[in-house]
């Protein structure tokens, strides 16, 4: 099985990324310069690019190949809620889908450890889920 994981951006959300990342375009360069890296190189490449292609869209995508994924009904019912609803904790996601937060929390960790979601740091210690790609598509 192929999952596609697509996300769309911006070229101006593509340099903020590279911004997080490199932390400016002259220490990508230096960077490259020393290491040879190919996906440095890339990234610049891009860089240069998008900046004079500010709202230019960009489709990137990541695929994982695997025999051992199983998506249930209730991890995608997890996934869409994340994406429409953009909960605020594990346990508001649990109280929008209207299921218990300790059947929730194992199937989010889960869909954490495939790569579907990631969690950012939220108030009293919480994890805020969210997705990083727009579209997933799955091949058979």
């Amino acid at each position: 099985m192929i999952i596609t994981l697509v996300k769309k951006q911006t070229g101006r959300e593509f340099i903020q990324d590279m911004e997080s990342t490199y932390k400016s375009i002259f220490e990508l360069e230096k960077t490259f310069k020393r290491t040879n890296n190919m996906k440095m190189y890339v990234d610049l490449e891009n860089w240069n690019y998008y900046i004079n292609h500010l709202d230019e869209t960009i489709e990137l995508s990541e695929s994982l190949i695997t025999d051992k994924l199983s998506l249930s009904d209730l991890d995608f019912i997890i996934l869409s809620t994340i994406k429409e609803k953009s909960p605020k904790s594990i346990r508001d996601l649990a109280k929008i889908i209207n299921k218990d937060v300790g059947n929730i929390q194992p199937k989010v960790k889960k869909l954490a450890d495939q790569g579907f979601i990631k969690f950012e740091s939220g108030p009293k210690n919480s994890k805020i889920p969210y997705l990083t790609y727009d579209e997933i598509k799955i091949e058979i």
